[in-house]
C-alpha cells in the first residue's frame, strides 16, 4: 500500500487525493457524541468521485467497516445517517496495484513495504500531545504533584522523561486522586497542520487531599556523581505504554528523597483517542 489519507473525526469528506493510484481500501471507526467508540447499527454510506467533473457514485461495503474501490479515486464522501454514530474516522489506503491494493510480492520478500510507528501516525493525525515542566529547586522531602485528568477518550502515555541533578528521586503514579485548587497547564499538539483538540486537563500547584490507589510500579532513580561532586541523572519510560481510563483523575508525584535540594525537569507525550487500529470488524 503506497499512500494513506485520513478523514478525521468531525469531517465527512476527504481532501482531493492523487490520481496516480489504481485502487483504494477504506475502513471506518465510529464514535458517539462523547468521542467513545461505538458499534454502528448500519454501516456508513460511502460515495466517491473518480475524476474531476465526474459524478459522485456509491460503493458497496465489502465487509464490516471495509470498502474497496478499483481505479483512481479523487475524493471520498461519508454519510453517517442511520448508523447511530455522531462522528467517524475514515482511513483510505491507496495503492498502485489493482485488486487487494497490496503490491505483488509484498509477503514473499520481493517488494518493500513502508511502516511507521504509532507516534508518527498519531502526530500526522493531530492526536499526539506533549507537555514539559521545570522545577529549579525542589527541597529535601518535597513533592512535585501533577494532576492529569482524562476526558471522554482513553489516553495512551507514550513516553515519560524526568531529569534531575541530585542524588536520588522517587516518582509514583496514582489513580482516583482528589485535590483542591491549582492552575491549568498548557500543553501542545505535535501537529500544527490539522490538530485535534485534546480532551485532557493538566493541573499544577494543587493541594492533594487524597492520592488514591497507586497505579504501576514506583520509579527509584539514583544520580551519578561526576567531577566536582556534580550529579545528574535521567529516567525514561520510552517504549513502555501506560493506558489511562476516560474521565479519571490521575496524580504523578515526584519526591526529592535525596539529602540536598535539586533541580527537576520533566517531559510527557501521549495519544488521546481510541486504542484500536482502524482495520477491524465494526
Amino acid at each position: 500500500m503506497a499512500l494513506i489519507y485520513t478523514i478525521p473525526r468531525g469531517s465527512l469528506q476527504s481532501e482531493l487525493m492523487s490520481l496516480d493510484y489504481d485502487s483504494a481500501l477504506i475502513s471506518a471507526e465510529y464514535f458517539d457524541a462523547g468521542g467513545l467508540p461505538v458499534t454502528p447499527t448500519v454501516a456508513a454510506t460511502l460515495t466517491y468521485r473518480k475524476l474531476p467533473g465526474s459524478p459522485i457514485v456509491g460503493v458497496a461495503q465489502q465487509q464490516a467497516g471495509i470498502w474497496q474501490i478499483e481505479g483512481p479515486v479523487l475524493q471520498v464522501f461519508v454519510s453517517l445517517t442511520g448508523t447511530g454514530a455522531t462522528t467517524a474516522k475514515i482511513t483510505i489506503w491507496r495503492s498502485d496495484n489493482a485488486g487487494s491494493g497490496v503490491p505483488d510480492g509484498a509477503f514473499v520478500g520481493l517488494r518493500a513495504m513502508t511502516f511507521q510507528n504509532y507516534i508518527e501516525a498519531n502526530a500526522k493525525l493531530g492526536v499526539q500531545y506533549e507537555v514539559a515542566s521545570n522545577t529549579p529547586a525542589l527541597g529535601v522531602g518535597a513533592n512535585i504533584d501533577t494532576i492529569f485528568i482524562t476526558g471522554a477518550n482513553p489516553v495512551v502515555v507514550k513516553s515519560r522523561i524526568v531529569k534531575f541533578n541530585g542524588g536520588s528521586l522517587l516518582t509514583r503514579v496514582f489513580t482516583g486522586a482528589t485535590y483542591t485548587g491549582g492552575s491549568p497547564v498548557t500543553y501542545f499538539n505535535l501537529n500544527d497542520r490539522n490538530p485535534v483538540a485534546g480532551t485532557v486537563t493538566i493541573i499544577s500547584g494543587a493541594t492533594v487531599t487524597g492520592t488514591g490507589a497507586e497505579f504501576g510500579a514506583p520509579t527509584y532513580d539514583i544520580g551519578s556523581t561526576d567531577i566536582g561532586n556534580s550529579s545528574i541523572s535521567t529516567f525514561s519510560t520510552f517504549g513502555i505504554e501506560r493506558i489511562l481510563k476516560p474521565n479519571t483523575i490521575y496524580l504523578q508525584r515526584i519526591t526529592n528523597d535525596s539529602a540536598a535540594v535539586q533541580r527537576v525537569s520533566g517531559y510527557l507525550t501521549w495519544y488521546d483517542g481510541s486504542t484500536d487500529l482502524p482495520i477491524r470488524a465494526s
